[in-house]
């Protein structure tokens, strides 16, 4: 009995030695997450800058950036479509970039056709042309009232700089309006007698933008389709005919095809945005080759910026930073996040819908609950950052990937209590 008990008393020991180690296990990985937690939002609090936008022309709010400007040539900031404080954001960093990185070209998530003709505008600030660009542009993001008021805002401010300094737009999207895709190559036609051996094709175009009643209509994709053998069958011609636009015209013809090519896809969202941000980076090297050598800045939507693969789509920064890529470790981009906003959200049938909207990293949120401001700028790349360690989430769910947030982007701005953009009306831009 004797012998019994005691067996009993050695396994109830070891039993509470054993509970006493998993509590103290489990005190010690508590204590180690609550450190964590206060050395990032320490890190935090010493590394971020209130961003005053009531004053787009003032910059001490964004000297925290100063320092990584040296030997970048391309700035994205990174949006999520459909907030009214992303164009606010959005003229604050291009006037910022300008002042202090002296960027030539606008490099927009836009089509070439778009970025011609808000080109033109620019350059003669005829509202007609902005106008008329806009009109296909009904049901999708783009038509709403902060982006198209950006582009009056620039006209005003480009108008200020020196010739020398102006900034020139670059649109290296597909082609996502045939109506403006084609309008485009009719605006380059040059005004003479079309050679014979091209008449038909040429002649063609004109045809076939009469007929145009959807975004993509099928009778352009055949058009282009026969206009781009034309072209490789009879280059020479083509070359003389249009002279200098060249180029221009075969590119944006070849865009209307990946944008067929690419909607295919679209039920498939990695498919869809795999193939779209390659042509899109095929697009800017071929354009980019033909520029005189200076730096670009852009708004682009969030994942587009991304420096290395996220989700299994390899996006357009990523191409961008790749080894083999002229513009490796030369690429500087910052992040928005939204916390209790707004976003305005195009729906079938071009009505648009506005839903309450959230979108923040959770490092980041913590930390920024403790600040009255509702722009802050956080600086992830300082000496002793946390998040040269901390890895990337895919969805803000708790799984993560093998690369750090730091492989993506270098700057968070948080942004709060924004409402969404509106919808333009028709009145608006006549």
């Amino acid at each position: 009995m004797g012998i019994m008990m005691n067996k009993i008393k050695y396994l109830i020991l070891i039993l509470v030695l054993i509970i006493t180690l998993i509590g103290c296990n489990n005190e010690n990985t508590e204590q180690a997450v609550t450190s964590e937690d206060e050395l990032i939002k320490e890190y935090l609090q010493k590394n971020y800058s209130e961003i005053d936008l009531k004053d787009e022309n003032e910059f001490k709010d964004l000297e925290i950036m100063d320092s990584d400007l040296k030997g970048k040539e391309i700035f994205f900031t990174a949006e999520m479509h459909g907030v009214k404080a992303n164009a606010e954001l959005e003229m604050k960093f291009l006037k910022y970039f300008k002042e202090k990185a002296d960027f030539k070209y606008y490099l927009l998530e836009n089509s070439y056709s778009n970025a011609h003709f808000i080109n033109k505008y620019l350059d003669t600030g005829d509202i007609q042309i902005l106008e008329e660009m806009y009109e296909p542009l009904k049901g999708t993001f783009a038509w709403n009232k902060d982006g198209y008021n950006h582009w009056k805002k620039l006209y005003e401010y480009n108008k200020s700089l020196p010739k020398s300094k102006k900034i020139k737009v670059i649109g290296v999207d597909i082609e996502h309006s045939t109506a403006n895709a084609y309008k485009f190559l009719l605006d380059v036609l040059p005004k003479k007698e079309i050679p014979e051996q091209i008449k038909e094709s040429v002649e063609n175009i004109q045809n076939t933008f009469d007929k145009i009643d959807s975004p993509r209509d099928k009778r352009a994709f055949e058009t282009s389709l026969k206009l781009q053998k034309d072209i490789i069958k009879k280059e020479s011609i083509y070359k003389e005919y249009l002279d200098e636009n060249f180029s221009e015209f075969k590119l944006v013809n070849k865009n209307i095809i990946y944008s067929f090519e690419a909607y295919e896809h679209q039920d498939n969202q990695i498919n869809w945005n795999n193939t779209r941000d390659k042509m899109i980076y095929e697009n800017f090297k071929c354009i980019q080759q033909e520029l005189p050598k200076g730096k670009y800045y852009g708004q682009w939507g969030m994942s587009h910026t991304y420096q290395n693969p996220h989700n299994d789509v390899k996006w357009f920064a990523s191409y961008l930073n790749e080894e083999d890529s002229l513009f490796k470790d030369e690429i500087l981009t910052i992040v928005y996040n939204y916390d209790d906003c707004n976003q305005m959200l195009p729906l079938k049938g071009g009505s648009y819908d506005n839903n309450d909207f959230s979108f923040i990293f959770p490092e980041i949120k913590e930390t920024n609950n403790l600040i009255d401001n509702d722009f802050n700028i956080y600086k992830l790349n300082s000496d002793g950052t946390p998040f040269s360690d901390i890895k990337m989430s895919p969805d803000f769910n708790n799984d993560k990937l093998e690369e750090s947030m730091l492989e993506f982007f270098q700057y968070i701005v948080a942004i709060r209590n924004s409402k969404a953009t509106e919808p333009l009306k028709n009145v608006e831009i006549k």
